[in-house]
């Protein structure tokens, strides 16, 4: 055999090779979009934002003097606050979605319907009143005391990403407070 054929019969190989890891790689795209839905498949390119945020729990309060208000002074409220993610069109905040995303891999599970499960999903738009200290952020009034569990997705390019892990803020008394591993 030539020093020609042999590097035409490698070549031949390399290429049968590349091809074969090609088809590995459409056969598993496949699977993913089959297993996950056609949902799944508009999200995955965005990859899961790295959410670290924090919170500061307020009292209701009103007016100019800044007054608890009347009948409320038992409820608090949350800022939950986080980095602005860049070519974000806007995001959205999951309330206790324990069952419904995935801590693993993101994705949201569109056949749980329990209310239990899927407690609230916040709409954020970019600037305004979902502004703070120039971070992006949710205003949630009346969050129940205990441990609150948020997740987060951006909107970029037109298509959601999938969902953040959880950060976790224990709401007891006013304050700042990080996330806590449970």
């Amino acid at each position: 055999m030539s020093t020609s054929d042999s590097i035409q019969n490698r070549n031949t190989l390399n290429n049968l090779l590349l091809l074969a890891i090609m088809c590995v790689m459409a056969a598993g795209w496949i699977t993913f979009s089959f297993l996950h839905g056609a949902d799944a498949a508009s999200t995955i390119s965005q990859e899961r934002p790295n959410f670290i945020g924090t919170a500061r729990i307020k009292q209701h309060r009103a007016g100019a003097n800044g007054d608890l208000v009347e009948g409320e002074e038992h409820l608090l409220k949350a800022i939950i606050k986080w980095d602005a993610i860049p070519n974000a069109e806007r995001y959205e905040i999951c309330h206790h979605c324990n069952d419904y995303i995935d801590e693993d891999t993101g994705i949201a599970d569109d056949t749980v319907t329990d209310e239990d499960s899927i407690n609230d999903i916040y709409d954020i738009e970019i600037g305004g009143k979902n502004t703070c200290g120039g971070q992006p952020c949710l205003v949630m009034p009346g969050v129940p005391r205990g441990n609150n569990q948020y997740h987060l997705r951006v909107k970029i390019d037109g298509e959601w990403s999938l969902w953040s892990k959880h950060q976790n803020f224990f709401v007891s008394e006013p304050g700042t407070f990080e996330h806590v591993e449970l």
